[in-house]
């Protein structure tokens, strides 16, 4: 009788410790907190068209600085659309940032653009946070895309080397 005691109390403990568990779950946060507001700005670097040099979009596109920068509040519909000039859409959600291609082949201002990247250029896209997000590592859909973690309230999306830079090229960083 004694042993049907202390088993019922080991179960209820365990039963207990399971439901503490898996109610807790809010102490498990997303990467990237709904509601933020997050800047956008771009970067170009190439030794072919740069020199080598990091240079800010508005400079090649003879716009004043910051003139091309875009803030947003992160939500659940697309936080950038038609970004730099109608050239990408770009999405940010709790757990991802999406980029999607939207200019037309024949696009006046980079029809002539689209190509295959190639070795040493790097188009940079800074996403600054207003606050402190989570992210601690990604994963991407594309070999030629990576993703730097300045800190935490700025996230580098690099797309470099062996991006096939075309309408309708899309990829998805899916941060954790």
């Amino acid at each position: 009788m004694m042993n049907y005691s202390k088993l019922k109390f080991l179960a209820v403990i365990l039963l207990s410790i399971t439901i503490y568990s898996c109610s807790n779950n809010d102490d498990i946060s997303d990467p990237i907190t709904l509601g933020s507001n997050v800047t956008v700005t771009n970067t170009f670097q190439s030794t072919a068209f740069t020199q080598g040099a990091e240079l800010a979009i508005e400079d090649l596109f003879h716009q004043p600085a910051g003139a091309l920068a875009a803030t947003s509040s992160i939500s659940e519909s697309v936080e950038f659309p038609s970004y730099l000039l109608n050239l990408y859409d770009i999405d940010i959600d709790k757990n991802s940032i999406s980029f999607e291609l939207v200019a037309k082949a024949n696009d006046a201002t980079y029809g002539d653009l689209f190509r295959v990247m190639e070795a040493d250029t790097y188009d940079r896209y800074y996403f600054t946070f207003e606050n402190t997000q989570d992210v601690n590592g990604f994963t991407s859909s594309n070999a030629s895309v990576n993703l730097r973690i300045d800190s935490d309230t700025v996230l580098v999306v690099e797309i470099g080397e062996g991006y096939d830079f075309k309408p309708g090229q899309s990829f998805t960083i899916t941060l954790n």
